[in-house]
């Protein structure tokens, strides 16, 4: 692995990391939302628009990691057997199905970034004024971050596929348990 790739995926596992501990710390939140409404018939306000929130922000910084130590949920009964029977022909299908992923997230870039610039502009929020507000623009930026590591991602895996499929590298060691491609 290059350093510039062992960087990349570092900088990745440390975007899913900060993941994990929002995971966590939206835990504690609902936790104590709960609590407060059981306890002291007292809810924490806006606790709704910020699990809303988080769920998207936590994918987003996870997504980019998951593809790039291979955990992305697929279907491995097709590739799988044909990576182990024609490992040439199985690279070849799946750079095709890498670069349409980062074909599909370079996409959803270039469609959420104005979305992003939008709302860091205009100032917009979810919740209501007076009670509970919180700014739209750190998700959609996160979305962006997210959608273009991830295209990167999937690129970098096109291009080692592609390298497999016309002989220049020799297909990673796989089983037909834990299919990995380091």
């Amino acid at each position: 692995m290059s350093a510039r790739a062992g960087l990349f995926r570092r900088l990745t596992g440390v975007l899913a990391g900060a993941g994990s501990v929002w995971i966590m710390l939206v835990m504690l939140l609902v936790c104590a939302d709960v609590a407060g409404r059981y306890l002291m018939n007292r809810p924490i306000e806006g606790v709704a628009e910020l699990v809303a929130l988080s769920i998207v922000g936590i994918v987003f910084l996870q997504l980019a990691h998951t593809l790039s130590v291979e955990r992305f949920i697929r279907s491995d009964v097709f590739i799988l057997p044909l990576l182990l029977r024609k490992p040439r022909a199985g690279y070849a299908l799946q750079c095709v199905q890498h670069g349409m992923g980062g074909l599909l997230c370079l996409m959803m870039l270039v469609f959420t970034a104005p979305v992003f610039v939008e709302s860091w502009v205009e100032g917009e929020y979810v919740g209501t004024a007076g009670v509970f507000t919180a700014p739209k623009w750190p998700i959609h930026f996160i979305v962006c971050l997210g959608a273009g590591l991830t295209a990167i991602q999937y690129f970098l895996h096109t291009w080692r596929d592609l390298r497999v499929a016309i002989g220049q590298l020799p297909p990673p060691v796989l089983s037909e348990e834990a299919p990995r491609h380091d």
